[in-house]
């Protein structure tokens, strides 16, 4: 393999070894439209927090819409206002949390622009100096924390900071 190195993700593997991918074309078997309660960070009327059960770095969060759809433009206000607002919470729960440096945030909409999952997601992902990029791995670290870990400590940060209050979240 030359100077190539390799990132070892093994708790990735369930997922594209799943059938995920194909049942989320359908609002029955879609795994986002029928969450398991323990799953969820925080619920909304419309919209929910979920940790990403296979994270790309540690405090990979998604925000979903409950309705089943696939592109942006077919949010209502409500649900593009909720969403937005669970963004904002999601990254401020993030930083009292994790205190991340920065974030990467946004969706990939169709199968060609990266799409794995055939419902609308925003991806929230808290970033580090030297942490893994997108690009080439250079002085890597390592944030090791488990979605079922995740989920329980920002409910705590978000019930003690009285974030739905903030952030307007009904």
């Amino acid at each position: 393999m030359g100077n190539r190195s390799i990132l070892y993700s093994p708790w990735r593997k369930e997922y594209w070894t799943s059938d995920t991918k194909q049942k989320s074309k359908n609002s029955k078997t879609c795994v986002f439209c029928k969450p398991k309660d323990s799953d969820i960070i925080l619920n909304s009327s419309k919209c929910f927090i979920q940790a990403n059960k296979y994270p790309y770095a540690g405090g990979h969060l998604m925000i979903i819409p409950k309705r089943h759809i696939n592109t942006i433009i077919d949010l209502t206000s409500k649900e593009r206002e909720e969403m937005f607002n669970l963004i904002d919470l999601a990254v401020y729960a993030l930083k009292l949390y994790m205190k991340p440096e920065g974030y990467n945030i946004g969706c990939s909409v169709g199968k060609v622009a990266g799409e794995s999952i055939n419902h609308l997601h925003f991806h929230v992902l808290p970033r580090f100096k030297g942490d893994v990029g997108w690009g080439v791995l250079d002085n890597l670290s390592v944030v090791s924390i488990s979605p079922k870990e995740l989920t329980k400590d920002l409910k705590e940060v978000i019930r003690k900071n009285k974030l739905k209050i903030k952030f307007d979240i009904k």
